[in-house]
């Protein structure tokens, strides 16, 4: 959940840089260079839900409308994650469609292959 290492893991966050708070709670706000398919945006994030080991939620709040959540559970030896994004594609209903056709499909394999980094890094 260190926010500097993040990069190290989520295929889709270039470079992060906490920008107010002590990066340990909620409250601390970041700022995020995000390259999805072609485009490459950058947006600050407030951190909304911060418990050590447990689970980590933060907001866009700028440069894009999104939220995502991440719980770590303990389950029988193992860790069960959870991660959830909502988000709103930009450019209205063309980038509704847009994102229908093909931006949903390249989120989810670039969760899947975050996921899967993050899995070798907790287990070496």
């Amino acid at each position: 959940m260190d926010a500097a290492r993040q990069p190290d893991w989520i295929t889709f966050i270039k470079e992060i840089e906490v920008t107010s708070g002590d990066g340990k709670s909620a409250g601390t706000t970041d700022r995020c260079v995000f390259k999805l398919g072609p485009r490459t945006q950058t947006f600050e994030a407030e951190w909304t839900e911060y418990e050590a080991n447990e689970s980590f939620a933060r907001r866009a709040t700028s440069g894009a409308t999104m939220q995502g959540r991440m719980t770590f559970t303990p389950v029988d030896g193992s860790t069960l994650v959870q991660w959830t994004i909502e988000y709103q594609p930009p450019f209205g209903p063309l980038g509704a469609l847009f994102d229908l056709l093909f931006m949903n499909r390249v989120f989810q394999n670039e969760i899947e292959e975050s996921l899967g980094k993050l899995k070798e890094a907790l287990e070496t």
